[in-house]
């Protein structure tokens, strides 16, 4: 039985953009890209199920990371940068 449709994230093209440059820095921490990673696949239409297995991190990790993102969102990225979005909560 197919639980709880998963948070729909939806990437402007300079998130994206500023996502895809911040996995590839080779100066960012492994957390914060693995972080970018998950709200990447999130926004290909991946499931939750698949991203676990793929990124080899559990299930409640994926569903941290699209609600966090989910909720940030709105925020301006002016205001909170890609980076800031995905480091821990103080």
């Amino acid at each position: 039985m197919a639980g709880p449709k998963p948070i729909h994230i939806d990437l402007s093209e300079t998130e994206r953009q500023e996502l895809e440059k911040l996995v590839h820095r080779h100066n960012v921490g492994q957390q914060i890209a693995l972080r970018g990673r998950i709200i990447l696949l999130a926004a290909a239409g991946q499931k939750n199920a698949e991203i676990s297995k793929e990124l080899k991190v559990t299930l409640d990790t994926v569903r941290l990371w699209r609600g966090r993102w989910s909720d940030l969102q709105s925020i301006a990225l002016k205001d909170l940068s890609i980076e800031e979005r995905l480091q821990d909560l103080p």
